[in-house]
């Protein structure tokens, strides 16, 4: 069974990796759409985002932090899918809220 995993970086790189590709993809789904809305709303998408990271970190990320390498291997899968799935809902929000304030705005 093929399953995602940073086995080409060392194992003690595994968990800040996950942080950081967890970050990048919440910040560029945030300056995505800064570019596409308008000030006032993009500060309350942005503040949203911050602390949709925020809960995920906290909830999904945090607790890999303290794992031994045997427990790290055995969620290999998780310091890849885990960052993906938080990037991807911060995503998935940003196309809606640009959709939906885009649509609801006046002709």
């Amino acid at each position: 069974m093929n399953t995602l995993s940073l086995f080409f970086l060392p194992v003690p790189l595994w968990w800040s990796a996950a942080v950081a590709l967890s970050a990048v993809l919440v910040v560029a789904a945030m300056l995505w759409a800064r570019k596409r809305l308008v000030p006032a709303t993009t500060l309350l998408f942005s503040a949203f985002a911050l602390l949709w990271w925020l809960f995920g970190f906290v909830l999904a990320l945090w607790p890999l932090h303290g794992l031994d390498e045997f427990a790290q291997w055995a969620r290999a899968s998780s310091y890849v899918t885990v960052p993906l799935w938080i990037g991807g809902i911060a995503w998935a929000a940003a196309l809606l809220a640009v959709r939906l304030l885009r649509a609801a705005r006046p002709s």
